[in-house]
């Protein structure tokens, strides 16, 4: 439908036309100020391209962290070997050992878990003939080279049957 259907004078359809144009006009106004702000916020979040000495600064902080770090674990593998050895423990452990803040307490479980296992699974001799004394009679048995044998080995049970 166009404006000039309506029976309007030329005066009324030019202030009508006016008023529309006048209208979309703030609307274009509104339209474009709105989106120049998203624009903008988007440009915010937008990675920009970074310099060649921003890229070698990154470059530079990334390699002294990786020494840095490098540093901090050879001095903490250093302390590790240096615990062990006061323990009286193998230095050699360090490498396989992956201890938290406190050392010393790690240390020490470890040496107590050794020392407890070595215990436990070292070889235990188990066909020992009784040690049941000698009596009287089996004294006065013996020989001479046997009773020297028994003041040197055990002067107190000598003693005891001689008297």
């Amino acid at each position: 439908m166009e404006l000039s259907e309506l029976g309007l004078s030329e005066e009324q359809l030019s202030a009508v036309q006016k008023a529309i144009q006048s209208e979309s006009d703030k609307v274009r106004t509104d339209y474009s100020t709105k989106l120049k702000t998203a624009n903008d916020e988007l440009l915010k979040y937008k990675p920009f391209e970074k310099s060649d000495a921003e890229k070698a600064l990154e470059q530079k902080q990334k390699e002294l962290e990786a020494k840095e770090k490098e540093l901090a674990n050879k001095e903490r593998a250093y302390t590790v070997q240096e615990k062990l050895t006061e323990k009286g423990l193998p230095s050699g452990l360090a490498k396989y050992l992956s201890v938290g803040e406190d050392i010393d307490t790690a240390i020490n479980e470890l040496g107590g878990t050794l020392n407890n296992y070595f215990l436990e699974n070292g070889f235990k001799p188990t066909n020992h003939p009784k040690n049941e004394g000698i009596t009287k009679e089996q004294f006065s048995k013996m020989s001479y080279s046997e009773r020297e044998k028994l003041f040197t080995t055990n002067p107190e049970l000598y003693k005891k049957f001689t008297q």
